[in-house]
């Protein structure tokens, strides 16, 4: 297994509410990302997050979906990786909840032509704001991509 840094978590809305497809970002106190190199892309994320998310996540856990995931290892300035996962427990802890999160990494190939892109975004049912806030996430990491 290795073991990585957890330096920012957004969530996918699918699972609990349809009218928002944009992901949500989930402020961090401290969080764990392990790769189980099993074969099969198994990884686990441990998140320690504020209190006030209990409920978003209690309702993920009695749903039992499965949510995407982006998470950035390391440092932020990385591209986050997008794991399909769900809940498998919470801790409550005195400020904050402890919440394991059980999932495989989605493999995509980076679309490089602005088009292409666009119309990937499209063809997931994005539109208006989301978009066009995906779209700026997707530019983004690709110019820091291309930086190193």
């Amino acid at each position: 297994m290795k073991t990585f840094k957890l330096v920012n978590l957004m969530m996918g809305q699918e699972g609990v509410s349809k009218d928002e497809v944009s992901p949500k970002e989930i402020p961090l106190e401290d969080g764990l990302v392990l790769n189980r190199e099993d074969g099969e892309n198994s990884w686990l994320i441990e998140a320690l997050v504020p209190k006030k998310f209990d409920s978003y996540f209690q309702k993920l856990l009695e749903a039992e979906t499965k949510e995407k995931v982006y998470v950035t290892i390391s440092k932020k300035t990385n591209t986050p990786a997008q794991i399909l996962a769900r809940v498998k427990t919470i801790v409550p802890l005195d400020d904050h909840i402890s919440v394991l999160l059980d999932g495989r990494l989605l493999t995509s190939k980076p679309i490089h032509d602005p088009e292409e892109l666009l119309q990937s975004l499209m063809d997931q049912g994005l539109t208006g704001e989301a978009l066009m806030k995906e779209f700026k996430l997707n530019i983004n990491q690709r110019k820091e991509t291309t930086k190193l």
